[in-house]
């Protein structure tokens, strides 16, 4: 049985993506793994800006940080709860991880675990321009044995 392993972040809608592995996994007869990973510095980056604009009093409270932190883990459990009932629809199927993390350490665990044969990794798509004044490009992880596809939403 080969497994696909759809790695996700919680802020993105990955409707072709998903849909990419839901045909991958059912024409390889296999379990669709669904990884949503958290960034763990996104709350502190959104508290800092709410800090910036004066949107919040002097700090922001433990209160909304937990807040934030609730909604954020909310919509990863939204995505994820779709993209299964999707996977469902097409009889495949399917198991959820949602950790916080960085994503290639996720992903290279979770290709070992569930002997997965595809991963469909999902980007942020982006300008040339805003790739360029970032410097940074997307760190895809080496996984052996391991097709990789990324798909930009």
């Amino acid at each position: 049985m080969a497994s696909v392993l759809l790695l996700t972040p919680p802020n993105r809608d990955p409707q072709a993506a998903a849909r990419e592995a839901i045909a991958m996994a059912k024409s390889r007869g296999g379990e669709l793994v669904i990884a949503v990973v958290l960034d763990p510095e996104v709350i502190e980056r959104l508290s800092t800006r709410l800090d910036e604009v004066g949107l919040m009093g002097e700090r922001v409270s433990d209160t909304v940080r937990n807040t934030l932190a609730r909604e954020y883990r909310s919509r990863a459990d939204t995505l994820a709860a779709h993209i299964v009932e999707e996977a469902q629809r097409e009889g495949v199927l399917s198991e959820v991880v949602i950790e916080e993390g960085d994503p290639s350490a996720i992903c290279s665990r979770l290709v070992r675990k569930h002997q997965i044969t595809l991963a469909i990794l999902v980007a942020e798509r982006r300008s040339w321009l805003t790739r360029l004044l970032s410097g940074s490009a997307a760190r895809v992880p080496e996984l052996p044995g391991c097709e990789i596809r990324v798909m930009a939403e």
